[in-house]
């Protein structure tokens, strides 16, 4: 993937106003994934997958921790 296709596909990512909520919430501190659904008003699948969708490009990073997965 050339710098310019990676670009392109973090903008795409931050297009969705979800993700960037999501961004905004872990611009403070890690939080899991119920913590996320819950301040976005988002079920925990689409949480995940808004945080999948983030991840992929190197926007997030996920840390797991016993049974839960901090973002």
């Amino acid at each position: 993937m050339t710098n310019r296709d990676l670009m392109a596909a973090i903008f795409k990512s931050l297009a969705d106003s979800n993700r960037l909520k999501i961004v905004e919430y872990l611009t403070t501190t890690c939080r899991s994934v119920s913590e996320l659904a819950r301040e976005a008003d988002m079920s925990q699948p689409l949480t995940s997958h808004h945080l999948k969708t983030l991840r992929s490009v190197g926007i997030v990073r996920m840390e797991g921790r016993a049974a839960f997965r901090y973002y």
